[in-house]
């Protein structure tokens, strides 16, 4: 009796170990019967001494989770969204930019603030804004060294120009009225002032830069350089004085012939030419060793940069 009974407990103890190697492989065992008659299931048992029900084995933690992963689809990444774009500066308009910045090669040299500029295919007399340098062609003090000066500045190289608003686009010689600059930027006429090889010049309207080649000029007068200096204070021709000995008072020239149009330099730097008829003839002194002259005809004074006085 006690070998039948022990036979029924292996026997059980059997089938439950059946059913827990089935339940890790996935599958469900099927119950089988002895002679004893069939195995029931029965509820988790409190005690495990032999003869008791015995509890069905749970899968294992690792098997559930793998059956899990495999069964339950992985859920899609959530995109992130990507870093937004710095924003770009805005360019500059290629035209704006292309009219100030354009160079133009240089032709030939007039004088002291006239150059040749070669424009769209033909030469342009181009006339700087700003500044008066002596007449080359009258043989004003300091004509030729400021001319020597101007071709030093941009001959045969090429120039930046600039158009002024205040001013017109051409003068009433045809000339183009602009603002002249080397390729690194430097004001021609601001260099020609400053070292005194031409004065500052406004004609009827304040231009752009008017301030800088006034401070620039009163700088060459304080230095006393070139048209500012003792050799243009003299008349064509006079001995320069010894060191030491003072330069008598120079007495105002007079005309010769019928030439009694006074060419007058106003204390601005403009040039304006009086005629005998004109209300501020009278009063108008005439000093060459400031650049002043006389002419014979209204045509030669304007010709030579003057314009007629107002008055």
């Amino acid at each position: 009796m006690v070998a039948i009974h022990c036979g029924l407990v292996l026997s059980i103890v059997g089938l439950g170990s059946a059913g827990a190697l089935l339940a890790g492989l996935g599958a469900t065992p099927t119950p089988s019967t002895n002679a004893a008659g069939p195995a029931a299931t029965a509820e988790p048992a409190d005690s495990d001494f032999a003869g008791g029900p015995v509890a069905t084995p749970r899968p294992s933690a690792s098997v559930t989770a793998t059956a899990s992963a495999v069964a339950a689809p992985a859920p899609s990444p959530t995109p992130k969204p990507s870093p937004a774009r710095p924003a770009q500066p805005a360019r500059p308009a290629q035209g704006a930019a292309a009219a100030a910045g354009a160079l133009y090669a240089v032709a030939g040299i007039t004088d002291g603030d006239t150059i040749k500029v070669r424009v769209g295919g033909k030469t342009e007399r181009v006339r700087l804004i700003g500044l008066d340098a002596p007449e080359l062609k009258g043989r004003e003090c300091w004509s030729q060294k400021a001319s020597s000066k101007m071709q030093s500045l941009v001959q045969s190289r090429s120039v930046r120009m600039v158009r002024d608003p205040s001013q017109a686009d051409r003068d009433r010689f045809g000339r183009l009225l602009r603002h002249v600059s080397t390729e690194d930027g430097t004001l021609v006429a601001a260099v020609l002032i400053e070292n005194g090889f031409a004065r500052e010049y406004t004609y009827d309207n304040a231009y752009q830069h008017q301030a800088t080649f006034r401070a620039a000029e009163k700088r060459a007068k304080a230095k006393a350089r070139g048209i500012w200096s003792a050799a243009c204070a003299l008349p064509p021709g006079a001995a320069k004085p010894k060191t030491g000995t003072p330069a008598a008072p120079i007495a105002p020239a007079r005309p010769t012939g019928g030439c009694v149009i006074k060419g007058n330099i106003s204390s601005s730097g403009e040039k304006i030419f009086h005629v005998p008829s004109g209300g501020s003839y009278a009063k108008t002194v005439i000093t060459q060793s400031k650049g002043e002259r006389w002419f014979c005809s209204e045509q030669d004074a304007r010709d030579a940069g003057w314009r007629k006085a107002r008055n």
